[in-house]
């Protein structure tokens, strides 16, 4: 387990793009790789699983998509 995966929201591409009301392209252009601290006007994801049986995918921090949201 990721450390402070659990701590965290997650959301898939598409729930992501669903949150902020844009297409999956936009979310991917702002897409950057986990890292500790947030970066303005991008979206950090981490590979997570569901469960034993499932694959990893790409999963986007809610957090950066709510600083998104803020004006």
């Amino acid at each position: 387990m990721f450390m402070g995966t659990t701590s965290r929201n997650w959301l898939s591409r598409k729930g992501a793009a669903e949150k902020l009301d844009v297409s999956v392209d936009t979310i991917e252009r702002r897409a950057i790789p986990w890292q500790e601290d947030p970066v303005p006007g991008k979206l950090r994801y981490k590979y997570l699983k569901l469960g034993d049986q499932t694959r990893q995918e790409r999963r986007y921090c809610e957090e950066d998509l709510e600083a998104l949201l803020v004006p």
